[in-house]
């Protein structure tokens, strides 16, 4: 704890030069803002910097981009594993300015931008080529107004994985859900999907979740193809399908009151540098999850692809979780984020 608490005084530390830079530049006469203004700027996130994984390689390269483009004026400082807290402590931080930017999903942040609840909508999108044409058309400007109430700019929003769903049996049509123990997050969206299916969502720690898979304390789980590899579910599940049935979203932002002190000259280079960034981690999340998905075949699990008639059933089950994300978030917003997602679709 005495560790945590002083990394974070030091990234808070390293807020406050942001200040300073511009202050120190006039008093000591150099050539000028565009000159002389520099600044560092912290990236968290919760998530592994190991494995290769799309998420940790598309940090680097906009630490890359950013570095490059502003011929080392501003410097990117990235802490990934949890180095500085977990999602909740590092978007805190970021909105009270104590971090730059993080990097995280959208699932922990609808605690603080309600709205967002919007992604846990099961079979929103078809396929993430449309997740990703719905989500950088219109739609894009009423996200922006989301995270700039709480004071944050978005500078990357992108769907990158499905969850999908690992399980001790095979799953041919929606009776085969019955009574199946599956674990989830402690999300009540998620739950209300599973529990419309049939089975018995079970909320339980990530860092547990192997070992009940072992002993059989739960039958089943749901997260990305990269999750599955790297934990190694691989041994102790047998079955994949590919239900598809919620876009893994990855989002990066800024502080709002750092990113609007910032000279234009350099906002550009941010904003440009993101646009590279998500082309880079899309096209590697789709070769990734190919690689990963055959990789998983190869130890032995067998795959299943929903036929027609358990993809209805599927559908069905999520039209439960969207009238439970009406109640909370109201009508305009849902009917919005469907609206983009069938034109997208077209």
């Amino acid at each position: 704890m005495k560790k945590e608490g002083y990394e974070m005084k030091q990234v808070r530390l390293f807020s406050l030069l942001l200040g300073v830079a511009f202050v120190a530049s006039v008093m000591f006469g150099y050539a000028g803002p565009a000159a002389a203004q520099e600044y560092t700027l912290q990236l968290a996130g919760a998530y592994p910097s190991t494995g290769e994984t799309p998420r940790a390689l598309a940090t680097e390269k906009i630490k890359e981009l950013i570095e490059t483009k502003s011929n080392g004026k501003i410097k990117v400082q990235i802490y990934l594993d949890n180095q500085l807290g977990g999602d909740r402590e590092i978007l805190e931080g970021c909105q009270l300015g104590d971090i730059a930017m993080v990097s995280q999903t959208t699932a922990p942040q609808v605690g603080f931008i309600p709205e967002l609840a919007i992604f846990d909508i099961p079979m929103l999108y078809p396929n993430l080529d449309v997740s990703r044409k719905a989500l950088s058309g219109q739609f894009r400007s009423k996200l922006e107004e989301w995270y700039d109430r709480a004071g944050l700019k978005l500078l990357l929003f992108e769907p990158i994985y499905y969850r999908e769903t690992t399980t001790s049996r095979p799953i041919n049509a929606v009776a085969d859900f019955s009574g199946l123990k599956i674990r989830t997050m402690e999300n009540e969206y998620h739950m209300a999907f599973w529990k419309a299916l049939g089975a018995n969502p079970t909320p339980l720690s990530f860092a547990e979740l192997y070992v009940a898979l072992q002993q059989g304390t739960v039958d089943a789980q749901e997260n990305p193809y990269e999750i599955m590899w790297s934990s190694k579910f691989y041994e102790v599940q047998k079955y994949l399908i590919n239900t598809h049935h919620i876009a893994f979203i990855l989002s990066i932002n800024i502080n709002k009151g750092i990113y609007e002190g910032m000279p234009d000259a350099y906002k550009t280079i941010i904003t440009e540098s993101m646009k590279e960034a998500a082309d880079y981690l899309f096209d590697l999340a789709k070769s990734k999850n190919d690689a990963m998905l055959a990789s998983l075949r190869e130890v032995g699990m067998t795959v299943m692809d929903p036929d027609p008639a358990l993809q209805a059933e599927l559908k069905k089950a999520a039209a439960e979780t969207e009238k439970l994300i009406r109640k909370n978030v109201g009508d305009a917003v849902v009917d919005e984020v469907l609206k983009s997602a069938e034109e997208a679709a077209k």
